[in-house]
C-alpha cells in the first residue's frame, strides 16, 4: 500500500514570499537579515498552525544559504536542500515537550561549543519551549547570556506566558497572529485549483471557519474531505462528515434566531443534535457569523464583501435586527460555548442558550428605556416632586379598544379566561404577548376585560401594540371583543403606615413571630414627624 503526502506538508511554505498572513513578522525578519544584524535568540509565539516552525526553517535557510545570508534562499544549494529535507547537521530541531529535563539542556550546551560542519551558523529550533522545566530554563539561561557567535536559537511556543521573564528578556519576541477566514479561503482556493480538485467556495469557507485561524488545520480538513470521493459534495454532507455546523441546517437555525421564532429555533437545534453535530462547534460557528453580521451592519457593507467572504447561499433571508440585539446575541453565543464546555449535559445547555437568545429580543436598549422614561416624566407639572404631599385622588385614565359590534350578551364562543385568549393569539409576536402577560387582568363580562397597567409608561406601550393585538384577536378568536386599559394618572401619596404594614406582613417576620411566639413592637423616632424631636413612640 502506497502513502501520499499530506496537503499540509506538500504546500508548506519554503520562502518568505509564500507565507500567508504574517506580513509584520516577515518584514521584521527580512529587515534584520538585510542589515546583517540578526539576534542570536528569537522567540516565535502564536496559535497552532500559523507558521512558527515553518518560519524558523525558512530563517535557517536564509542564514546558511551558500548565496547568503539572504532574504531569498536559492533552494538549490546543498544547505538549502538539506534543511528542506530535515537532514542538515547544522540545523537541529528539538521537541521541548520530550526534552524537558536539565540533562537535555546540558547535552545541548556541550554541543554548541563545536563549530558548524558545513554551514555558516548552527541553528537550534526548540519547539514548544514552554514545556521545559524550571531547572532546564535555569541551565539554558547562562548560554543565552553569552552565546557563541556561531549559534542562533529560535524558540517556538503556543503559550509564551509560561516562559520565565529572564528568558523573555534575552530574546527578540515575534508574535504570530491567527489567520482570518478570507485569507484561509483564498489560500485554499489556490491550492484546490492547482491540485485539480472541485470544491465550491461555500465548502472552503466552512473549512476556513472550522480551522480556528490555523492554515495547517484547514489543509488537514481539506485532506479529509477529498477522500469522500469524486461525487459532488454538498455543504451539509461536508459539515456532517467533519462533525461541524454548516450548510442549510445552520442557516435555518440562524434565521429562526434572528426572527425570534423559539419553536423553529428549538426544532432546528434539536435536529442538528440528532445529526451528531457538536453543539460547541455550532455555537462557535454561529458566533463567527453573528460577528460578521454585526460588522456588516455597522460598516454598511454587504456580507459578500471580501473581508467577510460569505457565499450568496449563506446570507440570511430574515431582515437583520438592530446592532443592540446582534451584540447581545454574540455575547450569549460566546457564553454558551464556554458553558457547554463545563456542562455535564451539553445538549440541554445548547437548547437552553437558544431559548435565551430568542428571549433577548424582548429587551429594550437602555437608551430607549431612558428616553421613554424621560418623556413620561416630562409630562408632570412643573414643581411637582417625586414624593408629594397628600393630594386628592385623581380619576383613572381609561383607554378602550373595541372590535366591531361588541357583544353585550353571553356568547359561547368567547373564552372565559384571559390566558385562553393569549394562547389563541400566539402569532401576535413575543413582544406583544410578553407585555400583555405581565399586566393584571379582570374580566368584566363576556368578551369584556379590564387590563390594569402598572404605570403610565406601560399604559403607553400597551396603547401602541393594541391595534396589532386587536387584529390578531379578530382573526384567531373571531368574536366580539373589548379591552379596557386603565392606569393611575398621578402617583398616590403613601399611607402613613404603609412601610410598617409591609414589614409586619413580610413572610420572614411572620414566620419568626410564629416560631418564637412573640409580637412585633415598632420603635419609631419622630424626628421627621409632627412630634417634637427626641421623643419616641412605641406601637404594639
Amino acid at each position: 500500500m502506497s502513502t501520499i503526502l499530506s496537503l499540509a506538508r506538500k504546500w508548506r511554505p519554503q520562502l518568505f514570499s509564500d507565507l500567508v498572513g504574517q506580513e509584520f513578522v516577515v518584514r521584521a525578519l527580512t529587515g534584520t537579515l538585510g542589515s546583517g544584524k540578526l539576534p542570536q535568540a528569537l522567540l516565535f509565539s502564536g496559535d497552532r498552525g500559523v507558521g512558527k516552525t515553518t518560519v524558523a526553517r525558512i530563517l535557517a535557510k536564509a542564514i546558511n544559504c551558500e548565496k547568503g545570508p539572504t532574504v531569498d534562499p536559492c533552494q538549490e544549494c546543498d544547505s538549502c536542500l538539506e534543511i528542506t529535507r530535515g537532514t542538515s547537521p547544522d540545523v537541529l530541531e528539538i521537541d521541548g515537550a520530550s526534552h524537558t529535563g536539565v540533562e537535555d539542556i546540558r547535552s545541548l550546551r556541550e554541543g554548541i561549543r563545536y563549530l558548524p560542519f558545513r554551514s555558516r551558523s548552527r541553528v537550534y529550533i526548540i519547539d514548544e519551549v514552554h514545556m521545559l522545566s524550571q531547572a532546564a530554563f535555569n541551565a539554558l539561561l547562562k548560554t543565552l547570556e553569552e552565546p557563541p557567535p556561531h549559534v542562533v536559537f529560535i524558540f517556538a511556543t503556543t503559550e509564551d506566558h509560561k516562559i520565565p521573564d529572564t528568558i523573555l528578556s534575552r530574546c527578540q519576541h515575534f508574535r504570530f497572529r491567527s489567520l482570518g477566514v478570507p485569507e484561509i479561503t483564498a489560500k485554499l482556493e489556490n491550492i484546490v485549483r492547482q491540485e485539480s480538485l472541485s470544491f465550491p467556495r461555500a465548502i472552503l469557507n466552512l473549512i476556513a471557519r472550522a480551522s480556528g485561524g490555523s492554515l495547517r488545520d484547514a489543509l488537514s480538513l481539506l485532506d479529509q474531505i477529498r477522500f469522500l470521493g469524486d461525487t459532488p459534495r454538498s455543504v451539509e454532507e461536508t459539515a456532517l462528515f467533519l462533525g461541524m455546523a454548516g450548510g442549510l441546517p445552520e442557516k435555518k437555525l440562524l434565521d429562526s434566531l434572528l426572527e425570534g421564532n423559539l419553536k423553529n429555533a428549538l426544532e432546528n437545534g434539536d435536529r442538528m443534535l440528532a445529526m451528531g453535530i457538536d453543539p460547541r462547534a455550532t455555537l462557535r460557528s454561529l458566533a463567527s457569523k453573528v460577528r460578521d453580521l454585526l460588522m456588516s451592519s455597522l460598516l454598511e457593507c454587504p456580507l459578500t464583501d471580501p473581508r467577510f467572504a460569505w457565499d450568496e447561499s449563506e446570507v440570511p433571508e430574515t431582515p437583520l435586527p438592530g446592532a443592540f440585539f446582534l451584540e447581545q446575541m454574540l455575547s450569549l453565543l460566546l457564553e454558551g460555548e464556554m458553558g457547554i464546555r463545563k456542562s455535564p449535559q451539553p445538549s440541554i445547555t445548547f437548547l437552553l442558550f437558544l431559548c435565551r437568545i430568542v428571549h433577548i429580543q424582548n429587551i429594550l436598549p437602555l437608551p430607549e428605556i431612558l428616553d421613554r422614561l424621560s418623556k413620561t416624566g416630562s409630562s408632570l407639572p412643573p414643581g411637582s416632586s417625586s414624593r408629594p404631599a397628600s393630594r386628592p385622588t385623581v380619576p383613572n385614565t381609561v383607554t378602550t379598544m373595541q372590535t366591531d359590534n361588541p357583544s353585550t350578551g353571553n356568547d359561547p364562543r368567547i373564552p372565559s379566561d384571559w390566558h385562553q385568549i393569549l394562547e389563541k393569539c400566539r402569532d401576535a409576536g413575543p413582544t406583544v404577548l410578553e407585555l400583555l402577560e405581565h399586566c393584571p387582568v379582570k374580566k368584566l363580562s363576556a368578551g369584556h376585560f379590564l387590563l390594569k397597567a402598572p404605570n403610565a409608561f406601560m399604559e403607553k406601550r400597551i396603547q401602541e401594540i393594541l391595534p396589532v393585538f386587536q387584529e390578531v384577536v379578530k382573526k384567531n378568536v373571531g368574536i366580539p371583543f373589548e379591552l379596557v386599559v386603565s392606569t393611575d394618572s398621578a402617583d398616590k401619596s403613601p399611607e402613613p403606615d404603609s412601610s410598617e404594614a409591609l414589614a409586619r406582613n413580610h413572610p420572614m417576620v411572620r414566620e419568626a413571630a410564629s416560631l418564637f411566639g412573640g409580637e412585633v413592637i415598632v420603635t419609631r423616632k419622630s424626628g421627621f414627624s409632627e412630634t417634637s424631636p427626641g421623643t419616641e413612640e412605641k406601637k404594639e
